[in-house]
């Protein structure tokens, strides 16, 4: 049976002395463009179609539940609260609300006549969709071979959505490691703080450091958004080989030394993959 969907498609190549690399299928937020994002049939569909890594993004609730959701915040582009009716405007910043509290709303289908749904045609909505704790997501792909590849959804631009960086990191490290899913865990952000702090204290967990050079986003400091008021100098987190060293330790010493790469650091920095 031939399923027609729409791929975004990141395709990743690298010549590395020594070392083969597998090819990843990532369900990027499970599968967005098939079932409503970062939920459990999102999930389960992308599972269905044999990814072998799942993308998703996480914030952490007022009571400290770790759940999975692109946004801090409640967008009202997939948002419907306990009425049935779509949020007029931005909702609360999920920090800001219990878990139960959380639950009452519905992210099962796309607003229509909105920017977001037309890039998304083939997504057939649902009702009843919660946001799910990531625990859910970690037993519902537990007896496959998946891994996970988990967002930080953290920025030093607001920090009043979310928790600290430290406290988030933190906090998203004992549920994996709860789940026993280091192992098969990737942690990935455009804030670097909560990465730093997973290699200091969860390195058996890899690490990606994601950049942006966007008008929207720019984490690098040197691309359209450079020398933005609303960017702190201190967040420019490529200045130097030295600042570039201590963040990226060994990785980054031997970037120079292809010899010295063997396959398990090839597997975790350096995998070509598709994101559906």
């Amino acid at each position: 049976m031939t399923v027609t969907m729409r791929f975004s498609v990141l395709l990743l190549s690298f010549v590395v002395a020594g070392c083969t690399t597998p090819f990843d299928l990532q369900g990027h937020r499970g599968a967005r463009g098939l079932a409503p994002e970062n939920t459990l049939p999102a999930f389960a569909k992308a599972l269905e179609l044999g990814v072998t890594t799942l993308e998703l993004d996480t914030a952490i609730t007022r009571d400290g539940v770790v759940v999975v959701s692109h946004d801090p915040w409640l967008n009202p582009d997939i948002v419907r609260g306990a009425d049935g009716q779509w949020l007029a405007a931005r909702g609360p910043n999920i920090s800001e609300l219990t878990f139960e509290a959380l639950s009452r709303y519905d992210v099962g289908r796309l607003k229509p006549g909105t920017t977001y749904a037309s890039r998304h045609p083939e997504q057939r909505g649902l009702d009843g969709v919660r946001i799910p704790r990531l625990a859910e997501v970690f037993a519902l792909a537990r007896n496959s071979a998946v891994r996970f590849n988990i967002e930080t959804k953290v920025s030093p631009l607001a920090p009043e959505e979310t928790q600290p960086p430290e406290a988030f990191a933190r906090r998203l490290i004992g549920e994996i490691r709860k789940a026993g899913m280091a192992r098969r865990s990737t942690l990935q952000s455009f804030d670097w703080r909560t990465l730093q702090i997973a290699q200091r204290e969860a390195r058996e967990i890899p690490t990606v450091y994601l950049t942006a050079q966007q008008k929207f986003l720019d984490n690098v400091c040197t691309g359209p958004a450079a020398g933005n008021p609303r960017v702190n100098p201190v967040e420019c987190q490529l200045r130097s080989s030295a600042t570039m060293k201590r963040i990226f330790g060994r990785v980054a010493a031997d970037a120079a030394k292809p010899k010295r790469h063997n396959a398990s650091t090839c597997k975790n920095f350096f995998m070509p993959h598709l994101k559906l």
